[in-house]
């Protein structure tokens, strides 16, 4: 064999057994990953345990139903006929302790009585589980409601989402209630029967004085120094001739107030009344102040006198954060 193609065949017989080697690999990867998926998808039912059944039907559901509707109406009798003897229910968000059977009584008394339009009833699409677990024997009957009403000696609303697990016992009757719902609406609904502070009342207080000298500059109509009382992050509302919540930053203010001043000259500021700060409770103070604006419209000469109504609320370091105004611009002159 010439020593060209001796050559030529060593070369072929070596990327030969290379490729040997290589597709020997592939072929025990492909097997591992086979294995490997079988022993995966394996496993992975393997974890899958039945432990009872889901019903979308079941008598304890009617029970439950029927306790519902008599908790609303203050029927105490059918509750009591309803529950178990060792009845016991909690509020998860309300009370560590388990309540009582006269507790639970009292409530439903209380509410069907002092509630107006009281209703409990199953929230948007939602509808009752009955889950039966197989390793403990119990059932368990789960319900999404919404509860409404207002309280006829407050005013208070009661608007909230409501969960709750009823436990089943032998006897087709309520061992136990566990009940989720909105604590702060409650304890909203407790404290109106209250008498609390929240704060104090100031007639002469230096955060008066700050809108007295804030009102001065308006009267003078120095912008730069108006605009010096408040943040960069103050916020402006202007509540009869604007969206709800449509804010107004800064700049957006006072490009609306120099509109205003190129149409109207500012001719006098009076207080009404006086100024009032409500010093409240951990949650900085509001100045409420009303003022008469005299305007004369400066193409007609007409002038006219408008009342303005203002709130401006500060933060801890005394900075105007937000000013809400209430004025109506129909008063202004023609």
């Amino acid at each position: 064999m010439p020593p060209l193609f001796h050559k030529i065949f060593f070369l072929l017989e070596k990327r030969f057994k290379l490729l040997h080697s290589i597709i020997k690999t592939l072929i025990k990867m492909k097997n591992y990953l086979i294995y490997l998926s079988i022993f995966c998808f394996s496993f992975s039912f393997a974890q899958k345990k039945a432990n009872g059944k889901i019903y979308i039907e079941h008598p304890a559901m009617e029970v439950v139903e029927k306790f519902n509707e008599a908790f609303v109406s203050g029927d105490l009798e059918t509750i009591k006929s309803l529950v178990a003897e060792d009845f016991s229910w909690r509020n998860s968000t309300m009370r560590t302790e388990p309540g009582t059977l006269q507790q639970l009584l009292g409530r439903s008394n209380y509410l069907s009585k002092n509630i107006i339009n009281f209703e409990i009833k199953h929230y948007g699409g939602s509808y009752p589980d009955a889950l039966e677990y197989k390793k403990d024997n119990v059932l368990d009957v789960m319900t999404y409601t919404w509860m409404t009403g207002y309280d006829k000696n407050t005013g208070v609303e009661l608007n909230m989402p409501r969960y709750v697990n009823f436990r089943m016992d032998k006897d087709g009757k309520i061992s136990s209630m566990s009940i989720m719902d909105d604590q702060v609406l409650w304890n909203k609904a407790y404290d109106a029967y209250d008498t609390k502070k929240n704060g104090v009342i100031y007639k002469d207080h230096p955060l008066v004085t700050k809108v007295r000298l804030l009102i001065q500059d308006y009267q003078v109509q120095d912008v730069e120094k108006i605009k010096s009382n408040y943040t960069e992050n103050t916020r402006f509302y202007d509540v009869m001739n604007s969206g709800i919540n449509e804010f107004k930053s800064l700049e957006e203010e006072f490009a609306q107030f120099n509109d205003y001043m190129e149409v109207f000259e500012l001719l006098d500021i009076r207080e009404s009344g006086y100024p009032d700060v409500l010093d409240y409770e951990g949650n900085g103070s509001v100045v409420i102040s009303w003022w008469e604006m005299d305007f004369r419209n400066k193409k007609s000469g007409n002038t006219s006198t408008i009342k303005q109504h203002i709130h401006h609320a500060f933060n801890e370091k005394g900075e105007i954060v937000r000013e809400d105004y209430y004025f109506n611009p129909s008063q202004l002159p023609k």
